[in-house]
């Protein structure tokens, strides 16, 4: 199977959101793609994570579920964790899954990174879709998160899944509304864009030192000329950052890549 996949790659998915009876047809297009093999899923782990039948811990490429612990565990798991897990395990459990990588086959945690082909479904855009899970893709890999973006608008609209839960929207870029440590989407406009040595910061209030700031190093700015995009040019600009934040002079999120910020201005 894996040898005759062509580069247009067309998925059907049905999706589980309720009250959506029709079916809506996604394409991966799989030029620069590598097929990286295929297996049989087992069970769910997370929204995002699955484990195959022999033992391959696999990692959904470009998105993230929300947190599941246990119930002995050291945090409290998200709203609707459980249930993305569950989305996910419905859809691997049994099933022939063929993978396509882009870059480094696995992450850190020796987890194969990939998209995930069910038969004719592409497993990321279906449960993003459906609000299962959000976008959140890693530097090296961007490959067809706009399209998922485009599906996650949808399901925020609809508040299917995820987004039907206050605390898992977009916050305003304030000191007030942006909590450190938590993992949130944080939208404003940038009021000034400063390079300071090696790092440039995006400025979202007056005051630097008390204001949420998004912090972009040096290797993250080159990511984002390569996208075409001069970060240290952004003042004025609306946006949607996206990541776990913590507190430096004030909120700060530290951006990696581009697929970490979108532009959200008046009319986009």
């Amino acid at each position: 199977m894996v040898k005759h996949a062509i580069a247009l790659l067309v998925l059907s998915a049905i999706l589980a959101a309720p009250g959506l009876a029709s079916a809506q047809t996604f394409s991966l297009n799989t030029r620069g793609l590598t097929a990286c093999g295929t297996l049989v899923g087992n069970r769910a782990i997370s929204g995002a994570r699955f484990e195959a039948e022999d033992g391959t811990v696999v990692k959904l490429a470009l998105v993230k579920a929300p947190e599941l612990w246990t119930d002995d565990g050291p945090y409290k798991s998200w709203p609707h964790a459980s249930g993305a897990r569950d989305a996910l395990d419905t859809r691997i459990r049994g099933r022939e899954l063929l993978l396509f990588c882009e870059g480094n086959k696995t992450n850190r945690r020796g987890e194969t990174v990939a998209h995930v082909a069910s038969g004719e479904r592409w497993l990321q855009a279906e449960l993003v879709s459906a609000g299962h899970i959000f976008v959140f893709p890693a530097p090296i890999r961007q490959h067809g998160v706009e399209t998922l973006l485009s599906l996650e608008d949808t399901a925020r609209d609809a508040r299917r899944g995820i987004w039907a839960y206050d605390n898992l929207l977009p916050v305003a870029a304030t000191r007030e509304a942006a909590r450190p440590g938590w993992f949130q989407i944080v939208r404003g406009q940038i009021l000034s864009a400063q390079t300071v040595g090696n790092t440039t910061f995006l400025n979202f209030g007056e005051d630097w030192r008390t204001d949420f700031t998004v912090e972009i190093p040096a290797a993250a700015a080159r990511r984002f000329e390569r996208a075409g995009i001069k970060v240290s040019a952004l003042g004025g600009r609306t946006v949607e950052a996206r990541g776990w934040l913590d507190y430096k002079a004030g909120p700060r999120l530290v951006v990696l890549g581009p697929g970490q910020l979108r532009f959200r201005d008046p009319g986009q």
